[in-house]
């Protein structure tokens, strides 16, 4: 009878943490927590245009005009956009920031957080007027890329 006991008891003390270990292999593993350097490449920038202003004081300054959208599955209150301007051989001449998406205000109007699938846009009418653009610039000839994000908490 004891070795009856013996052998169930050692069973026991082997299978339950067998079937424990092997339960865990099955869950799937928990998804990495995205970072706001991966998050990046899911705000797309669309619509990049950059020329000089043709009408009253923008006449001959150079203008940005841009569109994000974020293809992601959560959402930003800050976004950092960066540009380079290029002459006429593809070199940078200038380099600017730009923070479209912000915790605060532009003019009287609050900025709100993008949001998964929202897309954030200027008015046709306006245009970031970036300043110190050398007379290098080839206009048009720009590149731009998301530089950092902020989750919203």
């Amino acid at each position: 009878m004891n070795r009856v006991v013996y052998l169930g008891l050692t069973l026991f003390m082997v299978a339950v943490p067998l079937s424990l270990a092997w339960s865990s292999l099955l869950e799937p593993a928990p998804a990495p927590l995205e970072t706001r350097d991966s998050y990046r490449d899911k705000i797309a920038i669309e619509g990049l245009f950059a020329g000089r202003g043709t009408e009253g004081k923008q006449s001959g300054i150079p203008v940005v005009w841009f569109r994000l959208r974020n293809n992601g599955q959560r959402t930003v209150d800050e976004v950092r956009v960066h540009v380079n301007f290029l002459n006429k051989y593809g070199d940078i001449v200038h380099e600017v920031d730009f923070h479209p998406v912000h915790t605060g205000t532009y003019g009287f109007e609050k900025v709100e957080p993008l949001g998964p699938g929202d897309v954030w846009q200027m008015s046709n009418i306006r245009y970031y007027m970036p300043q110190g653009v050398p007379h290098t610039w080839k206009p048009g000839a720009v590149t731009a890329h998301v530089e950092s994000v902020r989750f919203k908490e």
